[in-house]
């Protein structure tokens, strides 16, 4: 459960004097919430790449489909932190297993994969960040942003209508 309250005796300040009124404004999700996209699993994006207009991203998922042998990010790194499972990752020709708690970065532009480990789905976390080389200003065009862009919303964080 996420409790918020407005305390409108604190105010924000910056080098650069007060925090405007119209700037990104601080929220908090609690367990489920996001904005959900089915795609054939059920994606849970708490932190997007266009809507909250930042440079990195992060999704919620779970699933008991293997992405192996994987797929090429040219634009983002991602991260993953296993909440529950056991996986092995590919990385180029590196394999890792992780299990629950662990993390793995998987940088751009080499091809990636995982196989689920145990026979019970996986639950993961997913940070995604624009390549250094990536100049976009909004989003990085990553698969995030494909979720923003082309998938049907199914459902936003109520907390946020405030």
């Amino acid at each position: 459960m996420v409790i918020f309250r407005n305390v409108t005796a604190m105010e924000s300040k910056t080098d650069r004097g007060a925090v405007e009124k119209n700037a990104n404004r601080p929220y908090a999700l609690g367990a489920g919430e996001g904005w959900v996209y089915d795609v054939g699993a059920e994606f849970i994006v708490k932190l997007g790449e266009r809507r909250q207009g930042r440079r990195f991203a992060v999704l919620e998922y779970a699933t008991d489909q293997d992405e192996w042998p994987g797929h090429t990010h040219n634009s983002e790194d991602e991260v993953f932190y296993v909440l529950k499972g056991a996986l092995t990752f590919r990385c180029g020709n590196d394999e890792f297993d992780v299990d629950e708690g662990g993390f793995i970065f998987l940088p751009n532009g080499i091809e990636h994969g995982y196989k689920i480990r145990g026979g019970k789905p996986a639950r993961l976390l997913v940070v995604t960040a624009p390549a250094s080389e990536s100049g976009s200003t909004v989003g990085w065009d990553g698969f995030v942003s494909g979720l923003e862009t082309g998938a049907e919303l199914r459902a936003s964080p109520s907390s946020l209508n405030r």
